[in-house]
């Protein structure tokens, strides 16, 4: 690991002050970070809602609630200090603090909550602040006219049902965990900070490399710029040297366009993940500091060339793990950073490259280390109507709160290198109707075309594991008794045109644990896609031949190695979580066989 310098070094000494006080301290945004922030994790007062009269009553002029709570840990966590299953849809949160001497005088202040499952509502000192909606997004609220000298009160009601339609993923609908569906995670689950910022800064950057033209597309968002300010970028290359570049001395704009031509580019790859260092620099005509932001970019490319998966123009065969994210006792949520960096490294000890992010959206942390490390990600968006009512049409509105969501998960991890792939869709969770509801077909192509559109530089799947329309990799799932009947499907998928009644039929063989549905959606003709066996194993909890884990890992997995056509593999999964013991680590992250002879295994593939 390189040494870490400059701000990253403030940060880090300042992180471990705070880790001594409160849980979670370390920077949460790692891709936008300021020397100037307040970690608001730690314990808070809380109190359940069940009759919802908590509004009514004036609950945010409180000055005390009936019990406590560890943020950021969901209620459900043992972490927390309430550990409650099957709560009240509603429930409140109430934390006294003093803001540090460091956030004091000119400037703004910003309230940061990185994420809370589902619908929150905050109030500081009595005055109402918003409220947003979604489990899994970063938001924020702009505190500065609220907040006092000496004690502030912050209050937050939160929303959170047992509904099917709402977007959860696999949080079960029972308030417990049952066959494939998790103990639930509600409230606050991820850190809670405030950050000052200038009178005008930077809300937020996008970057968009260019391999063949070598140079960098960037797109900054200001917020109420000045005349006389101007921006100005400085680059740090992966050796700790400054880059010279054009990028001094811009006027500053609501909405500005960068660009950065890079010379002999250093390229992030699983193998060596190089990360460049960003500092962005808002000044006014006198060349005073405004605001200043410091982040990090990984330069590369991923592109499907002539039906093979390139990074940085070399063919890239992908050896991935579904992760979940359950950390056992704190469910949603570890304990410390480090288990997520852990999980990362733990990954690669076994010869993988990459992962699949199945139905969560993890907090910043774990992608930073993604990209530090060279993990290579499939991004899902965390279904709806995943458990029950499959198939029964969704409403409207909550076809519409997806939408909403899935796009505030794709700004907020568009800049990470790791990310390679968005899959708004899997198993036809939430879409299930499509098959016989034109409206909801139509709705269900357009969030793929528009999930394409808003990232052109990163791959699509469009609903990972059958019934595909509009992908850029043909990935199927399968959970069957033997590696030979996995090789019968593997041979049909050579020329995997076959319609949506013949495909699987012609297999003469049923397929356990999900529908026999065909990888292509009627009508839709394959164009070459790369293929990829993106879930299949799962030994212990789904039934197979009575062999050892090694030995059924080692049949399974070389026999997607006999047939070339296949590009990648994605294996279920890497740790046991609650009932659904199938891991090759135990939730402690204990191996249960040896990780080196997993390694031998993937070793063999892809070469």
């Amino acid at each position: 690991m390189r040494k870490i310098t400059g701000m990253l070094l403030v940060l880090a000494l300042a992180a471990a002050a705070k880790a001594a006080e409160a849980p979670r301290c370390e920077h949460p945004a790692p891709q936008m970070m300021r020397t100037q922030w307040q970690c608001l994790n730690g314990e808070w007062e809380f109190e359940f809602d069940p009759e919802n009269k908590g509004e009514a009553e004036n609950w945010f002029r409180r000055e005390h609630l009936g019990g406590k709570i560890v943020v950021p840990f969901e209620i459900e966590s043992a972490y927390s200090g309430v550990g409650e299953k099957n709560l009240p849809d509603h429930f409140w949160y109430l934390l006294k603090f003093r803001l540090e001497s460091a956030l004091q005088g000119p400037g703004r202040l910003l309230l940061h909550f990185e994420a809370v499952d589902y619908q929150a509502r905050a109030w500081l000192n009595g005055g109402f602040l918003g409220e947003h909606t979604g489990g899994y997004e970063a938001f924020s609220f702009d505190i500065t006219d609220k907040v006092r000298d000496g004690e502030n009160i912050l209050a937050l009601r939160v929303f959170d049902s047992s509904d099917a339609n709402q977007v959860r993923g696999k949080q079960s609908t029972r308030g417990k965990g049952y066959g494939i569906w998790y103990t639930p995670a509600s409230g606050i689950w991820q850190p809670v900070w405030i950050e000052k910022v200038g009178e005008s800064y930077f809300r937020g950057f996008k970057a968009h490399f260019d391999l063949a033209q070598s140079l960098v597309r960037m797109e900054l968002d200001l917020a109420n710029p000045r005349p006389g300010q101007a921006v100005s970028v400085a680059v740090i290359d992966p050796q700790g040297r400054e880059v010279q570049t054009s990028l001094k001395n811009i006027p500053a704009q609501s909405v500005m366009s960068l660009v950065w031509n890079v010379q002999e580019p250093m390229l992030w790859s699983t193998e060596a993940p190089n990360l460049y260092r960003l500092k962005f620099y808002l000044r006014d005509e006198k060349g005073r500091a405004v605001d200043e932001l410091e982040s990090y970019l990984g330069l590369r490319e991923i592109k499907v060339l002539e039906g093979k998966v390139m990074l940085n123009r070399r063919p890239l065969y992908q050896k991935m793990m579904l992760v979940q994210g359950y950390f056992q006792p704190g469910n949603y949520s570890p304990r410390e950073d480090s288990e997520f960096r852990r999980d990362l490294e733990l990954l690669k000890q076994m010869g993988f490259n990459g992962l699949r992010m199945h139905q969560k959206v993890e907090p910043q942390r774990y992608y930073y280390w993604a990209d530090r490390l060279g993990v290579l990600i499939w991004q899902d968006m965390p279904a709806m109507a995943s458990e029950r009512k499959q198939f029964l049409p969704v409403p409207a509105k909550y076809r519409e709160q997806f939408d909403r969501e899935w796009q505030e998960v794709m700004e907020q991890l568009f800049n990470h290198p790791s990310i390679i792939a968005w899959v708004p869709f899997n198993e036809s969770w939430g879409i299930w109707a499509e098959l016989y509801s034109p409206s909801i077909s139509k709705w269900a192509l357009k969030v793929a075309r528009d999930t394409k559109a808003r990232d052109p530089d990163r791959l699509l799947i469009d609903n990972s594991g059958w019934l595909h329309r509009q992908t850029e990799i043909l990935d199927i799932h399968h959970y069957v008794a033997t590696a030979a009947e996995s090789e019968l499907i593997y041979r049909k998928l050579e020329k995997p045109w076959g319609t949506y009644s013949t495909f699987w039929a012609a297999l003469g063989m049923t397929v356990q644990g999900a529908p026999v549905l065909p990888p292509l959606y009627q009508g839709v003709k394959y164009q070459g896609q790369p293929i990829v066996v993106s879930e299949y194993g799962g030994f212990g909890f789904y039934k197979t031949a009575s062999k050892s884990l090694l030995d059924n890992y080692r049949d399974y997995t070389l026999a997607i190695g006999k047939y070339p056509y296949i590009q990648g593999y994605c294996y279920t999964q890497e740790y046991d979580i609650e009932q659904e013991q199938n891991g090759l680590l135990r939730p402690d992250r204990s191996a249960k066989i040896p990780i080196e002879e997993i390694k031998k295994i993937n070793d063999q593939l892809g070469k």
